[in-house]
Order: structure tokens, then sequence, then C-alpha cells
């Protein structure tokens, strides 16, 4: 085990970094995101005895929560932590776009006193968006295949349609912009650094197709095409790698780079 020159960890990033179907072995068969869903409910009634609601809506947010608690230990930060022996902070969400990222690191460093702290950046897919749903639920990650499914964001088309419609509208109308995209996403991984810069905290980057890294952060990529690195690893249904081998394949990488 090395010598911890930190006293934390950071790591942001999307669903990838949250052991996302790590444990969907667990599960019964299931062909689509509803049917897992059910099975996740399931596997909640079947080991966790200490479910006593009978609100169908408190049942699934209780399962959902188990879930998710058990995949995240089966995250890469999650190992990283117990490798070397090092607090890791993981902000990673599933979903996430690098506006998400920006404004939980933000908010993160705003009460952080004076430790040592190295942040891994796993970088989300730039078509990814942060767009305001409205002025009570804040914003919503949209991407490519959430437009093209008609999807909903989890809201209820009943109650918000026109909100729905609106942002729908608005990624259609930034991506058909052209170079919105990769502008809008350069601008906020500048201040994605500038935020490390200030803090004077050494972060590395984890990049996510074979794309030219701009100058500003090219030392401090990892990996270069973590596109590439994933498809070495069997994945699930979704496309996430499964098996520890990713997990101690990525730690060994990061531990061998930054610690």
């Amino acid at each position: 085990m090395p010598t911890p020159s930190y006293s934390q960890i950071v790591v942001t990033g999307c669903s990838f970094s949250t052991g996302m179907e790590m444990n969907d072995h667990l599960l019964q068969n299931f062909e689509n995101l509803r049917e897992r869903e059910s099975s996740i409910l399931a596997w909640a009634k079947k080991n966790k005895t200490s479910i006593k609601s009978t609100s169908f809506k408190e049942l699934k947010n209780y399962a959902d929560s188990e879930w998710h608690t058990n995949e995240r230990y089966n995250s890469w930060p999650a190992l990283l932590q117990r490798m070397s022996g090092i607090p890791v902070t993981n902000l990673a969400t599933t979903g996430a776009c690098i506006g998400r990222s920006l404004i939980d690191y933000s908010n993160f460093l705003k009460n952080i006193t004076s430790k040592k702290i190295l942040t891994i950046h796993q970088i989300p897919y730039k078509e990814r968006m942060y767009i305001r749903f409205d002025s009570v639920h804040g914003r919503v990650v949209v991407n490519p295949i959430t437009i093209s499914t008609k999807g909903n964001f989890g809201f209820d088309r009943t109650y918000f349609a026109r909100q729905i419609k609106n942002v729908h509208e608005v990624y259609k109308q930034r991506a058909m912009n052209d170079g919105y995209i990769e502008k809008q996403f350069l601008k906020v991984l500048a201040r994605l650094e500038n935020l490390s810069v200030k803090a004077s905290i050494n972060n590395f980057y984890i990049w996510p197709t074979d794309d030219l890294q701009p100058e500003f952060i090219k030392d401090k990529v990892l990996l270069k095409d973590f596109q590439k690195f994933r498809s070495n690893y069997p994945r699930g249904k979704f496309g996430h790698p499964v098996g520890s081998k990713f997990n101690v394949d990525l730690c060994n990488k990061i531990i061998s780079t930054c610690l």
C-alpha cells in the first residue's frame, strides 16, 4: 500500500463511477430499465426484511436507495479507498453531465478545510447538457438518447408536459447551433479546472473518448480514451463495465500515476 500523500480523494463523474450494473447479476432477468426497476424492488423485498411500509412509493424509494448504496460499494472509487487507504468522496451521479459535476464539485469545495486533496474527474460525454426544467425542480440532464426516445426526465407528462416539451426544444436548438455544444462543454471544463487551481488541488482527468484534449488540461489526462479502456471488460445490458477486474485495473492505474 502506498504511503498516503493526500488526506482525501474526490471523484466526479457519471454512472461509470457509481458502480452501475455491478450487482445486476443478483437480479431476476430483465430486458429494459422498467423491468430492471421491478427486479430491484423484488430484490429488496426478498433481502431487506426491515421493510415495513405498505406504500408502493415508499417501498420503491427504499429499494432504490438500498440498491444504489450496494452498487456504490462495488464502484471503483470505493475500491480506490480500500486499496489506497485514503478516504474517497464520490460525487459521481448516474446520468450526470459535466455541468452537474461542476455544480457538485463547487458545492463540495465550499466546505473543505486545509486537507491535501486529489481530485479525479471522470468526464461524461460532452453531448450531455444541464438544462433548466423549471424554477421549482431546477435542472435536468439531457442527451441525444432522451431526446430521441422522447424521454420525460422522470416527470409525469400529465402535469409537466409544457416543461418537458420546452427542455426538448432547447436541447434541439442548441444541438443544431453549429459548435454550441463543444463550446459550452469547454467553457464548463475550464471552470471545473479553475476550481481546483484556486483551491490548490491536484486533479486528473479520465477523458470520455479519443478526442483532442484542450491544452490547459493535456498534461493532467490520466486516461485519454475511457471508452476504449472500458471495452476490454465485460459489459452489462446498458453498457457499463462489470466484474472486479475493471475496478482493480482502473484503481491500479490511478495509484501508479497519481499517488
